[in-house]
């Protein structure tokens, strides 16, 4: 009897058991800095502010760089409950107590419990070296008073470009950056291709840039199907609910051969996440 009722039912009724689910793309992702030239590099510090469940006025981290500065670029981040002009404008600061007080050039914003946000603008000038960088007064509400994480992100990052122009070697830096919200459950990608400079290029590091992650929920960052790190990247790595990672990448392994193929996934798995910034340093083969 079980067997005549599945046979009768029509093929329709199974298609969604049989039917691969497609990753979705990352959009809402911009082209901040794109350029080619002898030894270029980056590298990125950032930090989450929140601190239990609080959120410090003032955050700070140190920056080590040994070459010097092409192109400097500050994200923050935070969810406000209603529309804030502040969110805009935030105090950079830098070593020996210098402030400066800066407003955003690029600023995203999505409805969630409030309105999450991401800005960015350059600040090169303000970054001359080494030394210790970071915030004071972002903007970030308490969107859950009741509830055990009432902030759902506040934090900072800062990318540095870097050039050593003694350098034989040709190498790219691509900064992409905006925000969007991404869903458990769903795979998403973001196709490198369109963003990396002409010519023949193969990626060697990726910074990805990102709030919400918390450890032990499993999500992960792919390039080209495979994991990165084969551990779970979005774990709040940079303080509470703030993510700053860094992967390298072998430039000679058969899943970079082929520059219409370079893909960056990320696993939400089982939290929700808001990525922010992608950064990819690639070398010339040419």
């Amino acid at each position: 009897m079980l067997c005549i009722l599945y046979c009768s039912l029509p093929l329709s009724a199974f298609a969604s058991d049989l039917t691969p689910i497609e990753n979705k793309n990352l959009v809402n992702l911009e082209k901040i800095f794109l350029e080619s030239g002898p030894g270029l590099d980056f590298t990125v510090v950032g930090k989450s502010l929140l601190v239990d469940q609080k959120i410090e006025k003032v955050s700070t981290a140190e920056l080590k760089i040994s070459l010097p500065v092409k192109k400097a670029f500050l994200i923050w981040s935070g969810e406000v409950k209603e529309q804030n002009k502040n969110t805009g404008k935030i105090h950079f600061l830098g070593p020996k107590h210098k402030e400066h007080q800066i407003t955003a050039q690029h600023l995203w914003r999505k409805n969630s419990t409030g309105i999450l946000y991401s800005a960015l603008a350059e600040v090169t000038p303000y970054v001359t070296g080494s030394g210790l960088y970071g915030v004071k007064n972002l903007a970030s509400d308490r969107v859950n008073p009741g509830g055990k994480d009432p902030y759902s992100v506040a934090g900072w990052a800062l990318v540095i470009v870097t050039e050593n122009r003694k350098s034989n070697n040709t190498h790219s830096v691509a900064f992409l950056a905006g925000l969007q919200v991404l869903k458990p459950g769903e795979i998403y990608d973001l196709p490198l291709t369109p963003y990396l400079s002409k010519g023949h290029y193969k990626p060697s590091s990726i910074g990805i840039i990102g709030g919400h992650g918390r450890a032990g929920n499993g999500s992960g960052n792919l390039f080209n199907g495979l994991a990165m790190s084969g551990q779970d990247d979005w774990d709040g790595s940079a303080g509470k609910f703030w993510d700053v990672d860094l992967f390298k990448v072998n430039p000679d392994t058969n899943s970079t051969s082929k520059r219409e193929n370079l893909t960056v996934t990320v696993d939400p798995l089982l939290q929700w996440l808001y990525p922010m910034g992608v950064i990819v340093r690639s070398q010339s083969t040419e």
